[in-house]
């Protein structure tokens, strides 16, 4: 049976299939597994094969491609605004038929493999650190209940905690000694996953040339590479600062404009690198004035913004700038010097 579109409830084994016309009207519903599902991809006439963009969504991707079909990725909190009455396999698949015809929903573009495995790289390292920061606040809290304190700081940590696990009880240091074992362990493998982030910077075209941005380091750079799947998607610098969550809540009603805080709605691990990235971009510009040395216009300007509004809210100004040079940078194939801050706006 030819279909125009083919609109799949994404699931581990089980997937509900809705099968529509070019009028989007639904002409066949189908629950298959997942042998099943694979086959209607490898055996049916190219279609366009609608999906949600989550979990599975880019493998299924890739291969509708490799068998000639379109697909057509679709972010799930828009596809729920499709959904009448009662949530069920079947009726997510008919939302994803409606919101197909939708055509100011912007689909999400199918990830390589390359891209994919980066990000898979960046989410073990970011779960990494996360393990490692809770290892490290354990050993503190516990050493803090024997009222011995830790200075703050990673340098020297285990010649530190060692030192200090001499004053505990006997009972509990035979736990704590295996417990700083965890917590090297952690931090050498942190530090091997960082090294290899940073090889596929200095070979990745596109990564190399994101790092001559100020404030935008090999993992900033990687993780863009492998979180946007096409950065031309975004027809303007501003269009993806919002994407990225850091441009203002609106709140506007009868003619009057209202902005509030940033929206937040985008990629939050982006988001965090990129802030982070602003906020080192501006120490370093302030260290840089005060020793004397020259600053680009991306710096000066970075500086005025923080003494007009503060320091919290000038990284966040900052980010919003660089992220919209990280587009032009990327768009254009080009590198930044610092000073076209103006031309990049």
């Amino acid at each position: 049976m030819q279909s125009n579109t083919i609109a799949v409830d994404l699931a581990k084994s089980v997937f509900q299939v809705s099968f529509a016309d070019e009028r989007h009207r639904i002409t066949k519903r189908q629950r298959l597994n997942r042998s099943q599902f694979k086959r209607l991809i490898t055996q049916s006439p190219p279609s366009r094969i609608v999906m949600e963009g989550c979990a599975s969504a880019h493998y299924w991707g890739r291969l509708a491609i490799a068998h000639g079909h379109q697909p057509k990725l679709l972010h799930a909190k828009y596809v729920s605004a499709y959904v009448r009455r009662n949530k069920t396999d079947a009726a997510d698949a008919d939302a994803l038929v409606r919101a197909d015809g939708d055509e100011t929903l912007v689909p999400i573009a199918v990830k390589s493999v390359d891209q994919q495995a980066l990000q898979s790289l960046h989410t073990i390292r970011a779960q990494w650190r996360s393990a490692l920061t809770a290892s490290i606040n354990q050993a503190k809290a516990l050493l803090a209940e024997f009222g011995l304190i830790v200075p703050r700081g990673s340098q020297a940590l285990g010649q530190r905690l060692h030192q200090a696990m001499l004053d505990l009880p006997d009972l509990l240091q035979p736990a704590f000694s295996e417990l700083i074992i965890q917590i090297d362990q952690q931090t050498e493998r942190l530090t091997t996953i960082d090294q290899q982030i940073r090889a596929i910077a200095l070979t990745h075209p596109d990564a190399q040339r994101l790092t001559t941005i100020l404030g935008v380091g090999p993992m900033i750079a990687t993780a863009m590479v492998a979180r946007v799947p096409d950065i031309h998607a975004f027809k303007r610098g501003r269009s993806f600062a919002s994407w990225l969550g850091i441009t203002p809540r609106e709140f506007s009603s009868g003619g009057k404009r209202r902005l509030g805080a940033i929206s937040l709605r985008g990629d939050v691990y982006l988001r965090t690198l990129l802030i982070h990235g602003a906020r080192a971009a501006l120490l370093a510009s302030r260290r840089n004035e005060k020793a004397g040395r020259p600053l680009t216009q991306l710096q000066r300007w970075a500086l005025a913004t923080q003494a007009r509004i503060g320091h919290n809210k000038a990284t966040v100004a900052l980010a919003n700038k660089l992220a919209r040079i990280i587009w032009a940078v990327w768009t254009r194939g080009t590198t930044y010097n610092g000073d076209d801050a103006l031309r990049f706006n």
